[in-house]
């Protein structure tokens, strides 16, 4: 099955909207205790934080795990994240993908 090409450019579009906003980040001086939030642009969030906000925020309905997985390892860099996060990236791009022909009903 592929992805639903509407939602696949629906979704991309959601992409570029949340990389033009700013995310907060607690930052603060563990010494002395004080802590404050700031706001970040997205080039300045941690690879973690945006594989997460990248999974929860954009509604992924009609994209196939596989074209996600294309997707969310273009969008951050995956040297950045834990190992089990680009292993199950990894793995989801990697997967075998059923396409159905409309025209003959076959699966390839």
């Amino acid at each position: 099955m592929s992805s639903d090409l509407k939602r696949l450019f629906q979704a991309c579009g959601h992409i570029e909207r949340i990389k033009e906003g700013t995310y907060p980040q607690v930052v603060g001086d563990t010494k002395d205790g004080t802590y404050r939030i700031v706001e970040r642009p997205w080039a300045q969030v941690p690879e973690p934080k945006k594989l997460a906000i990248l999974q929860g925020a954009v509604d992924w309905s009609g994209v196939t795990d596989r074209d996600k997985a294309h997707i969310l390892l273009g969008e951050i860099d995956p040297g950045k994240i834990t190992d089990a996060q680009r292993d199950r990236l990894v793995r989801a791009a990697d997967a075998p993908e059923k396409v159905k022909q409309a025209d003959r009903g076959m699966e390839l």
